[in-house]
């Protein structure tokens, strides 16, 4: 392959191994090997970065306590959808909490709950509200 089709998306396969990889990467965390699961889908992401292989990589790494490199992956995945879903907005309002950004944790989770009202979130919510600013009640 000439070093310029590396840029390319559309050349030598990348976007299949791209799936191959993703599709392996969750096989993984079904079977509970979470270091091959993380392996596997960072080489998904470098091949192509789909927004559903960012949000489960993210997911995995929020899973094995690494709250900020958990946001970097599931923001840009958040950042790559047109129509966000309650469980992607979760996960990144969840990711910030744990790497305690109050600020935008509290904005992911609204957004959440506003596409679909979860006890969960709204949990989490109310924990960040009140560690944010201990004289405010939950809103």
């Amino acid at each position: 392959m000439h070093p310029a089709a590396s840029q390319d998306f559309s050349v030598g396969g990348r976007i299949a191994w791209a799936i191959y990889c993703h599709d392996a990467g969750r096989s993984a965390i079904e079977s509970g090997n979470m270091p091959v699961a993380l392996t596997t889908l960072r080489e998904a992401i470098r091949a192509f970065p789909f927004p559903l292989s960012l949000e489960l990589l993210g997911e995995c790494l929020l899973l094995e306590g690494k709250p900020v490199e958990a946001v970097i992956y599931l923001a840009a995945g958040v950042g790559m959808i047109e129509e966000y879903q309650f469980h992607q907005l979760f996960l990144l309002g969840k990711a910030l909490a744990a790497a305690n950004d109050n600020h935008v944790s509290k904005i992911m989770l609204r957004k959440a709950i506003s596409i679909e009202p979860d006890q969960e979130a709204q949990e989490l919510l109310d924990e960040v509200v009140r560690r944010s600013d201990p004289g405010l009640q939950p809103p």
